[in-house]
């Protein structure tokens, strides 16, 4: 479809002051009826994104938020409309949630999304509830004890998010340091993804896949076999991106955004295209490559779930 006939939503993950998060369900004469949804409704020509999702909420229920945050934006096709959902996080909100229209609604734990009936478009919003805004990627480690005490100082300090690649090692090393430090990130609360086969995913210690570009090319797909596993793919590239949209990742990575020490004179993307391709990511998206923590605030404006990397972790 073209973009003249994309339908600019505005979209709001509200949260109580308990974490909590609020969602209603769409009546059953609408599109999508009988679903649940996150409220929100459609940016009026030459409206402000955020005064128009003030004015859904106000409108469906009776409330207003008190600090908006941009989460994601994801495109979507549907067979007979295409719908950009531009998701911002609400917090601090006035008053007291009513369903305006008639719409039951529900406070529910972030972690109880996945159980609830939404809309296809809603996968990607519901991802990036539940990921963190930052990647660690290990790096260089000259035993094991370095590696598990940097990537534990890191989980413990809320980079609850690890993807451990360590291609100098033996296959059966590289495994059975994988499955020592998947526990003990899990335990940390955190959660480990691996480089590899998508065999590895029917190890009980597996918390997720992370593809290579020449894997996602070569038309590798995997299976989840619990559905807390992630599935996640390096991108370069629209191409790529739309291979791993179409793949069903649940995120991915996109680098060089930045010159970085370890490819020095590599083409970098830079900030402006970065964001450009995001745009046309349906799936949640981590900057990687030359990127620092002070980076966060400006990738999420641009509509990326967060940054990733080695050097700014390790």
């Amino acid at each position: 479809m073209s973009n003249q006939n994309t339908i600019h939503v505005a979209v709001g993950v509200v949260y109580g002051a308990d974490g909590r998060i609020l969602v209603a369900r769409r009546p059953e004469d609408k599109h999508q009826g009988g679903l649940w949804e996150f409220p929100g409704g459609k940016v009026e020509a030459g409206e402000d994104v955020r005064a128009a999702l003030q004015r859904e909420l106000k409108e469906e229920l009776n409330i207003q938020g008190g600090h908006l945050q941009p989460l994601i934006q994801i495109r979507h096709n549907y067979p007979d409309c295409s719908v950009l959902l531009d998701t911002w996080q609400v917090s601090g909100i006035l008053g007291s949630p009513r369903g305006n229209e008639g719409q039951p609604i529900q406070w529910v734990e972030p972690s109880e999304l996945g159980s609830l009936n939404f809309p296809e478009a809603n996968k990607s919003i519901i991802n990036a509830i539940q990921l963190p805004d930052r990647y660690m990627t290990t790096g260089a480690f000259e035993n094991d004890q370095i590696l598990f005490d940097k990537v534990l100082r890191q989980v413990v300090n809320g980079v609850h998010l690890v993807q451990f690649r360590a291609p100098w090692l033996a296959p059966d090393v590289y495994l059975t340091l994988a499955a020592r430090l998947s526990e003990q990130v899990r335990s940390a609360g955190g959660r480990l993804l691996v480089k590899g086969d998508p065999a590895l995913l029917q190890e009980p210690w597996c918390d997720g896949l992370h593809l290579t570009s020449a894997q996602l090319l070569c038309d590798i797909h995997p299976k989840k076999q619990r559905p807390d596993q992630w599935l996640a793919a390096s991108c370069h590239n629209e191409e790529e991106l739309l291979k791993a949209s179409a793949m069903s990742m649940d995120f991915v990575t996109l680098s060089p955004v930045k010159e970085t020490t370890s490819h020095p004179g590599c083409e970098v993307l830079g900030m402006d295209q970065a964001a450009r391709l995001t745009t046309l990511s349906s799936l949640p998206v981590y900057w990687l490559g030359g990127l620092s923590l002070g980076d966060i605030e400006v990738v999420r404006s641009s509509g990326a779930q967060g940054i990733g990397g080695i050097r700014v972790f390790w």
